[in-house]
């Protein structure tokens, strides 16, 4: 099934900055995530990853390394965060409503700064301001 509309991703070192405010705002708290969903659970067996600690969200132990949002309206629809857990580096996926959507065992080096994030032109001078204006009315 396609998805019910299209993403990009924005690196925290690339911006936009109001993104990333926006992100860690939203994300401002410990929390615990919720994994649900066949896919989710799967992937958590297949890596071996270790639950407990992948699914207790803190923003303050985590590093946020990308912001992905809706083109249409420029708006976060997911972020991913390295975390230390069990002596291996693993990036989690957090989605709207504190949901885990996958986990991937990474190495240390990796970086997260592929040819898919967007760091200028239209779309990122909209998710600017799109972010930029929802963090003025927070």
């Amino acid at each position: 099934m396609p998805p019910r509309f299209e993403t990009a991703r924005f690196h925290v070192e690339t911006g936009p900055g109001s993104l990333f405010t926006r992100v860690r705002h939203i994300l401002g708290e410990p929390v615990r995530l919720k994994a649900h969903g066949a896919h989710v659970t799967e992937r958590l067996r297949q890596r071996g990853a270790p639950l407990e600690k992948v699914t207790r969200f803190d923003p303050e132990g985590w590093e946020l390394v990308s912001a992905e949002v809706r083109t249409d309206t420029g708006k976060w629809v997911k972020s991913t965060w390295r975390v230390r857990a069990d002596g291996r580096d693993w990036w989690v996926v957090i989605g709207l409503g504190n949901s885990l959507v996958t986990v991937i065992d990474v190495d240390l080096r990796r970086q997260g700064r592929g040819e898919t994030i967007v760091t200028e032109g239209p779309l990122y001078t909209r998710v600017d301001a799109v972010n930029a204006e929802l963090m003025r009315g927070a």
